[in-house]
């Protein structure tokens, strides 16, 4: 027998036991993996919940609740930043995550965090009612490291998020649990970062007192003013920083095969390092060693002579 789902692939036990089938069948299924219970009186198929990533895989988990749970409670943090699909670093997606203006309570399943939302700061997507994005970047960037921080708030304004508005919730909430990470990163954020891990790469260069504020999207031009390249980072004005996620060299980018990507890549490079700079590229690995990292900047200033 078919089990009947919504729009979202989710069965609800309340809208199908004892009309399409009963708990004992729903049991069976999720023993025997065809369902997958994201939460109580909710399932999905099995083979489709896993193959999602995690944040997929999470934001159906909300959804799942939403609809099974009470009908007034506002999502938040790293689980309306999964509704919205704002980028983040490193989420703890073990629980759901809701605001409350009572008390904050943590469980297995759910992280209920104290606090009253203005009714400006909520919104409703794919049926869920979530605290806004603005408020979503703040909540999770008070709660997490720097570099978590900057990540979100970045992401937040890339997606469009109203800066005044993260500044009066900045004020806010000055009472709140790690709101002096908040106004210490807040700052910091700017739209110029055109992925998470940017973003992350300038955390960990802000963290450095002997390395200078990095220049982002820095547009070179050759001795005739004619185009280069638009940079990731520039630093001292003679330093070129470009953080390779590696995507562009698998498969196909831009419509080109990932051969011409690379020599494309080298023959920049040339021209870049013609008109006098050094030219520093860093991985994902290469930011998990920070210290290494930092070195590697800081060797890369000296030859160049502005360290």
């Amino acid at each position: 027998m078919e089990i009947p789902t919504d729009k979202f692939g989710l069965a609800r036990r309340a809208s199908i036991v004892g009309t399409h089938t009963s708990d004992k069948v729903l049991r069976g299924k999720v023993a025997s993996k065809e369902l997958h219970r994201l939460w109580p009186g909710a399932m999905a198929d099995f083979a489709a919940v896993e193959q999602l990533d995690d944040v997929e895989k999470h934001r159906l988990t909300v959804i799942a609740a939403a609809k099974a749970g009470d009908p007034n409670r506002i999502f938040s943090h790293v689980s309306a930043a999964a509704m919205h699909r704002l980028p983040l670093l490193w989420p703890d997606l073990t629980r759901v995550h809701v605001a409350s203006p009572k008390v904050g309570k943590l469980s297995a399943r759910v992280v209920r965090h104290q606090g009253a939302v203005d009714p400006e700061d909520v919104e409703v997507v794919d049926g869920v009612t979530v605290t806004s994005i603005e408020r979503t970047a703040c909540d999770v960037a008070r709660l997490g490291t720097s570099r978590q921080a900057l990540v979100v708030l970045d992401a937040a304004l890339r997606m469009k998020a109203d800066a005044e508005r993260m500044q009066a919730i900045l004020e806010s909430c000055r009472r709140f649990k790690g709101v002096e990470m908040l106004r210490r990163m807040l700052p910091h954020a700017n739209v110029l970062s055109e992925s998470v891990g940017e973003s992350l790469s300038r955390a960990v260069m802000l963290d450095f007192s002997d390395l200078p504020v990095p220049q982002q999207q820095v547009r070179i031009v050759d001795d005739r003013g004619e185009f280069i390249a638009r940079v990731d980072f520039l630093l001292a004005d003679k330093v070129i920083g470009e953080f390779d996620g590696l995507v562009k060299y698998k498969g196909t980018f831009d419509g080109k095969p990932a051969w011409q990507t690379v020599v494309d890549e080298k023959i920049r490079e040339d021209k870049l390092r013609a008109q006098g700079y050094t030219v520093v590229r860093w991985t994902w690995q290469d930011l998990r060693d920070e210290a290494r990292f930092h070195a590697t900047l800081l060797k890369a200033l000296r030859g160049a002579d502005v360290a």
